[in-house]
């Protein structure tokens, strides 16, 4: 049976066939074990960069009890005016896990209109009501900036390949969209930059991610890592 263990995989193989990926050499490289948690906690994942994506990450933790966390993050160079895609698969035990995936603009409106893309992932949303009515979205927080196409769900172990498939079909209308890219300059450029620090700042006051960076290594150096990893800052 299809897993959403195999996330990861999936990614690769979509990207590999589509993107010249380039490992990237981070300051802190994987694994890690943070020494907060006695060396309990693994992090470990793999990040690429392309012509057109400053990253794209396939991060994992794993907490020393029954819960494995698995992140997917592709952010593109700010040129490009794209939005950024995410997925996070949570299993909690073997009967359910918290999956959630989207494409979202990194802070206000930015210069181009994707409307059509969001669209086109929406209509393929609206092709898993069984997926959907799993669905648990509250709106607070990290939630504010998640687009009209968000998928978040928690679900049993026999939905996985369902998300698997959905997952699957997003990440292709993403790569299309990455395809396409052109990129700006000059004032255009100067203003999707600011709005790309207010979004930064949403990201570290409220983001989970960050804030588990902070746990395990401190202020400074949660937020340096997260930085590192998933922006290339």
């Amino acid at each position: 049976m299809e897993n959403l263990e195999s996330i990861h995989q999936e990614v690769l193989r979509i990207c590999s066939n589509r993107l010249q990926l380039m490992p990237v050499t981070l300051k802190h490289p994987f694994p890690e074990r943070p020494v907060r948690t006695l060396g309990l906690v693994k992090l470990d994942g793999q990040v690429f960069s392309s012509d057109k994506l400053q990253r794209i990450v396939l991060f994992t933790m794993q907490p020393p009890f029954y819960l494995k966390i698995y992140s997917t993050f592709i952010r593109p160079k700010l040129q490009y005016d794209l939005p950024v895609f995410s997925c996070e698969v949570v299993c909690m035990g073997s009967k359910k896990k918290m999956f959630l995936v989207d494409a979202h603009r990194t802070g206000g409106a930015g210069i181009k209109d994707y409307t059509p893309f969001f669209d086109r992932l929406i209509a393929i949303r609206d092709q898993f009501p069984d997926l959907m009515r799993f669905s648990k979205v509250t709106g607070k927080g990290i939630q504010s900036v998640f687009s009209k196409a968000v998928c978040q769900v928690t679900i049993p172990p026999e939905m996985d390949g369902r998300a698997l498939e959905l997952f699957s079909r997003y990440c292709v209308a993403y790569i299309d969209l990455i395809d396409a890219a052109e990129p700006l300059a000059g004032d255009d450029l100067k203003k999707i930059r600011s709005e790309f620090e207010a979004y930064l700042k949403t990201v570290i006051d409220h983001d989970p991610g960050m804030k588990g960076n902070i746990i395990l290594f401190g202020k400074k150096g949660g937020i340096e890592r997260a930085l590192d990893i998933f922006y290339g800052l």
